[in-house]
């Protein structure tokens, strides 16, 4: 097996949660952060961002213990986190933040994965990550803006407005999340998108993996915003008809 055939049989594999298949894929050489790039504004992202999305957690666990990145983000600047999330994966949301994913990522649109959840009304989803500390009190008034226009939203806005209510945070150690004040939780000084009751909390997340997304998992994009780009995008593109389509599983 080449290692070109073997990135491909490793995207397959961890699309459709086949674990063994998986493995034999990394032996073969894959490139473990491999995707497949349409053009630039399509993309299939990493073995890790499709077992993300699918909740395929025996993959997601071997992924990330072989390295697996979790700030690589595909054309449309969704990393494994936010996807999981977009999809209501709640399980493979509470696997990757423990592996040091940033709770407050954002993607194009400025929505941290609290908020795509919500948006997409997993509920579930949005009580595991105030639970593990995401910050309840971003875009308000857009949340409740979506609880007007979008029915059946109340569960999800019910538990984000009484996590603001509070006026508490959490610390962003999974193994911790205790609740504190702004004031007296301490701000990461490299990403500023997480938080520590103590320095020893903030030890121990650095070294389960949030030394690998600190300062790297920002969106920072450059020129026109994906969106533009997909409506832009000509008809004329070869991705139109040469766009990669996973097979369909017997």
């Amino acid at each position: 097996m080449s290692a070109n055939n073997a990135n491909y049989d490793l995207l397959c594999a961890a699309r459709y949660g086949r674990l063994g298949d998986v493995e034999s894929a990394l032996k073969a050489g894959a490139d473990i952060d491999f995707e497949h790039v349409d053009c630039n504004v399509s993309s299939t992202g990493t073995a890790l961002y499709n077992a993300s999305m699918k909740g395929h957690i025996d993959v997601i666990k071997l992924l990330l213990h072989k390295g697996a990145s979790l700030v690589k983000r595909n054309k449309l600047s969704y990393a494994p986190l936010l996807i999981a999330a977009h999809e209501g994966q709640t399980e493979a949301v509470d696997l990757l933040v423990k592996h040091g994913a940033t709770l407050d990522i954002k993607d194009c649109f400025q929505h941290t994965p609290l908020m795509t959840a919500y948006i997409f009304n997993h509920v579930d989803t949005v009580k595991r990550l105030i639970e593990l500390g995401a910050r309840p009190d971003l875009e308000v008034d857009y949340m409740s803006h979506i609880a007007k226009r979008l029915a059946d939203r109340s569960n999800c806005l019910k538990l984000v407005e009484e996590a603001r209510m509070t006026k508490l945070l959490r610390c962003c150690n999974p193994k911790c999340g205790k609740p504190g004040y702004r004031k007296t939780l301490k701000l990461c000084a490299g990403c500023k998108l997480t938080r520590y009751c103590s320095r020893d909390c903030q030890k121990q997340h650095w070294s389960v993996g949030h030394k690998k997304c600190c300062g790297h998992d920002a969106y920072t994009e450059e020129g026109p915003h994906p969106i533009d780009k997909m409506e832009s995008h000509p008809s004329t593109c070869p991705c139109k008809q040469e766009r990669f389509k996973f097979p369909k599983t017997s």
